[in-house]
């Protein structure tokens, strides 16, 4: 579940960072709708006089057409492989604590993921330099090959330190070169029917998260890991090299060369947006790096735990697209608070309690709802909260570096707290309706997206203290 599809505040910062498009006017907070006051804004930057570069008619956005959509269609498949396999961690967490990394801890064994992650979260710091000296195809053939090195290396890896090296620093690395790419294309070539194209790359992850752990499943136990990993590297290279001839940039490069807006710390809803998605970051993933051996730990066939990530990247899907809708019809912060909410209750409410298979696979659903739809809308509300629209991608950037330290030490912290639990618990070996070796981590989980959901919640008060209020 990794945060692809963080951000339509970011996807659009690309041109109003450029300096060529005006955005529309703002009225208590909001962006008219339809896009107006856009030609009234383009009329005054022509009289002013004021900008360097001549305005971009909106009519210019192609918004459609075999070149816009084969974009599109390129950047979902490089979604669906790089960020699917980010997505399916969890089939690797639990291969690898009964093969390779058997004598390993849960704990050490989610750094693997965890490095792999934070990786996507800081690129962006740093990449959108990169991106406008090499262009979107050289930063995506470049990450196509390191990926396909790191999964080959990945299939000779024996050791914990070999399988570090190639899935959580090389795999990190190429998907990571990737990351800001597919973030900035869409909004290149759409602008009325952004929504539509964003929405389905960011389905593309999620889709990936579906097709990968299922394949693996199947494959590890009729041609071992090697090959089958091999194969998951054959499958990213070939949909890769297919996807990259079709994509291109077509706006100038961006004039706003800040990595870091030190004003933003002086504004009281910008921090406690990111606090939001600092202490919830500590939560999004563990669910996702341990629901296969928590299936397990309640009587679950070894077949039907390798389907609950599965099952919680699909109701992702449904997440992500029905998020979108729902934000622009209700307003973002009015998403986002109940959606921050639904995953601390899904943890102490369900998960916590969870004795049975159907209740997993219940909670499974849930969660996985819930966390790609906090994903998909909390880096878009960066922009509803930029007064300066030159700084909403430096902004979109310092909120997922300030979900970077979760995201990193979240699910190692858990495993340490399961791993604890599992010391202690009489049932540590047993298993189903007894075993509470879990306990400790999911209170852990579930009072730091307890935190996150309580500073979404100021957040949205500090927008408008009205509850009927569209913010």
């Amino acid at each position: 579940m990794t945060d692809f599809g963080t951000s339509t505040g970011s996807f659009s910062s690309f041109q109003e960072k450029a300096g060529t498009i005006p955005m529309p006017k703002e009225e208590n907070g909001q962006v008219s709708k339809n896009g107006e006051g856009l030609q009234e804004s383009i009329k005054e930057c022509d009289e002013s006089g004021q900008n360097e570069t001549q305005p971009v008619s909106p009519l210019t956005f192609p918004d459609g057409g075999w070149k816009a959509w084969g974009n599109i269609a390129g950047c979902t498949l490089i979604s669906l492989t790089a960020f699917g396999q980010v997505n399916a961690f969890g089939v690797f967490q639990a291969y690898y604590a009964v093969n390779q990394l058997s004598d390993n801890t849960a704990s050490e064994i989610s750094w693997i993921g965890s490095v792999q992650i934070v990786l996507l979260y800081i690129s962006g710091l740093i990449l959108g330099r990169v991106l406008d000296l090499y262009g979107a195809r050289g930063l995506l053939s470049a990450g196509c090959l390191l990926s396909t090195f790191s999964v080959l290396m990945l299939s000779l890896s024996k050791t914990y330190y070999q399988i570090f090296l190639s899935q959580a620093v090389g795999l990190g690395l190429g998907v990571a070169l990737q990351f800001y790419p597919l973030l900035v294309i869409p909004s290149h070539w759409f602008r009325a029917k952004r929504s539509i194209a964003v929405g389905i790359v960011v389905a593309g992850s999620s889709v990936g998260g579906v097709v990968i752990p299922i394949m693996l499943s199947r494959l590890f136990d009729k041609i071992g890991f090697a090959w089958s990993v091999r194969a998951m590297a054959l499958m990213m290279f070939v949909l890769q090299a297919i996807s990259i001839p079709f994509i291109k940039e077509r706006l100038p490069p961006t004039k706003n060369k800040k990595t870091f807006d030190f004003s933003a710390l002086k504004e009281g809803k910008f921090l406690s947006h990111s606090l939001s998605g600092f202490f919830s970051a500590f939560g999004l993933y563990t669910p996702f790096w341990y629901i296969e051996l928590f299936m397990e730990s309640r009587g679950s066939s070894a077949n039907l735990a390798f389907y609950s990530i599965a099952i919680m990247n699909a109701a992702g899907v449904i997440g992500r697209v029905s998020s979108g809708y729902l934000a622009d019809r209700f307003g973002r912060f009015n998403t986002l608070f109940p959606v921050a909410s639904l995953q601390a209750i899904a943890v102490f409410a369900i998960w916590t309690t969870s004795i049975s298979v159907a209740e997993t696979i219940v909670f499974c659903i849930i969660f996985g709802f819930a966390s790609a739809s906090y994903s998909s809308v909390a880096s878009s509300c960066v922009a509803q909260i930029t007064t300066d629209q030159s700084q909403i991608g430096t902004r979109t950037g310092m909120f997922m570096a300030a979900m970077a330290p979760g995201i990193l030490a979240g699910p190692p912290i858990s495993g340490a707290l399961l791993s604890l639990r599992s010391n202690k618990s009489l049932s540590a070996e047993g298993g189903g309706a007894g075993d509470y070796r879990y306990l400790w981590a999911q209170f852990f989980v579930g009072a730091m997206l307890v935190a996150g959901a309580a500073f979404s919640f100021i957040t949205r008060m500090a927008c408008s203290r009205s509850t009927r209020v569209r913010v």
